[in-house]
């Protein structure tokens, strides 16, 4: 009979077993760190793409909420003497048939530029912004637009809506004037020039509710812009404040 001898195996000792075990720890720490300095690399990059298209944001915000201002400001003003002419007992028409004919639909809407926030909240990315102070002050200025400016916003078109119904019961609008108006999305055909300036109706009590609810808008809209500058100096702020916290060049 053969005698089959099995190969003889030597025994690691513990020396080597250990070395072993340092070796694969030390590969697995090293891929480990490798990969956090990976996703530090991307997520800084992220981080600091939000933060230049936030800063864009701010600008256009800026350059919006000056513009509504300016406009609503000169608006402003042309309501005020239309409400002065309706308290006197003889109103003069033909001021408040050029003043309707120049602001008969007086929002084309108010633009908020949150494309940056709706992007750090839908995908869960306000993580990224390591400056903590900056993330709350975006939030802040996020929060005060949509629950001050959007919802005065919203307000001040409601109540226009409601003194044009009772406008109408009041002005002749075949006697309102033609105006060549980006601001109009209709034909200018609409307004027919009229020598004859007269109200459709003298009655008092009718009156009386076209003047409140055209006060009720004036009123909104005098407190609005004052918000609206409210809103510009913390856009500015922000923009300013970000700028230096990420030593940004600040325009």
């Amino acid at each position: 009979m053969e005698v089959h001898h099995h190969p003889h195996v030597e025994k690691k000792n513990f020396k080597e077993y250990f070395l072993e075990f340092i070796m694969i720890f030390l590969a697995v720490t090293l891929g480990f760190f490798a990969e956090g300095i990976r996703e530090n690399i991307t997520d800084s990059a992220k981080e600091k793409e939000y933060i230049l298209s936030m800063m864009q944001d701010l600008r256009d915000d800026t350059r919006s909420i000056s513009n509504t201002i300016n406009t609503l400001t000169a608006t402003s003003k042309d309501l005020d003497t239309m409400l002065s002419e309706l308290k006197s007992n003889a109103p003069n028409v033909t001021v408040l048939n050029n003043i309707i004919s120049s602001h008969f639909w007086l929002y084309t809407g108010f633009s908020y530029n949150n494309r940056t926030v709706q992007q750090l909240k839908n995908a869960g990315n306000f993580r990224l912004l390591k400056n903590e102070a900056v993330a709350d002050s975006i939030l802040q200025y996020d929060n005060y637009i949509n629950n001050i400016i959007l919802a005065q916003w919203n307000d001040l078109k409601n109540t226009m809506y409601a003194y044009k119904d009772v406008e109408a019961k009041v002005i002749s609008y075949q006697q309102l004037s033609k105006i060549k108006s980006g601001h109009y999305t209709f034909n200018d055909s609409v307004f027919v020039s009229n020598d004859i300036n007269s109200l459709i109706t003298n009655d008092r009590q009718t009156l009386a509710l076209y003047y409140n609810k055209l006060f009720i808008h004036a009123s909104l809209m005098h407190l609005f812009i004052s918000n609206l500058s409210n809103a510009k100096t913390s856009s500015i702020r922000l923009k300013n404040f970000i700028a230096k916290q990420y030593n940004l060049e600040n325009e």
